[in-house]
């Protein structure tokens, strides 16, 4: 008599884990000078099952789009899982090739998240110094 015992954790090939990722779109009002000012908030509110939010990081991509073109792309850095990280117009133009000559032109730009549940919201200043904020959208996978 044979005793055979199949393992289900080792037997056959492993599945691939399938990355979870947020996108969203947001608004983006180019230029720094002449008065106007843009910062993109990026929060990472992913947490563990157990509720904990320290330790982990993700990653965000940005795409840039003006009239319709695509402009480039680029990685904005690590964000830390229960943190706010911002981003100012020179970092999305360093990360996109986003450079216009007039402050104030609308783009579009389109975040890639690695982590499963990102906000996004764009602080703006206009010449007059009114604030604006503006939140982002999650598009559906």
């Amino acid at each position: 008599m044979t005793l055979v015992l199949a393992c289900p954790f080792f037997a056959g090939p492993a599945l691939a884990q399938r990355i979870i990722t947020t996108r969203i779109v947001i608004p983006w009002f180019t230029g720094d000078d002449a008065g106007y000012s843009s910062i993109l908030f990026i929060e990472d509110t992913s947490m563990n099952p157990w509720g904990d939010t320290t330790g982990s990081s993700g990653k965000c991509t940005v795409d840039a789009y003006y009239n319709g073109a695509h402009v480039g792309s680029g990685s904005l850095g690590r964000i830390t899982a229960g943190n706010v990280a911002s981003f100012t117009y020179s970092q999305i133009a360093a990360a996109t090739g986003l450079s216009l000559a007039n402050s104030g032109q609308r783009a579009q730009l389109f975040l890639t998240c690695n982590f499963p549940n990102a906000q996004a919201m764009l602080g703006f200043v206009n010449p007059g110094g009114v604030v604006t904020f503006l939140p982002g959208t999650i598009v559906p996978q």
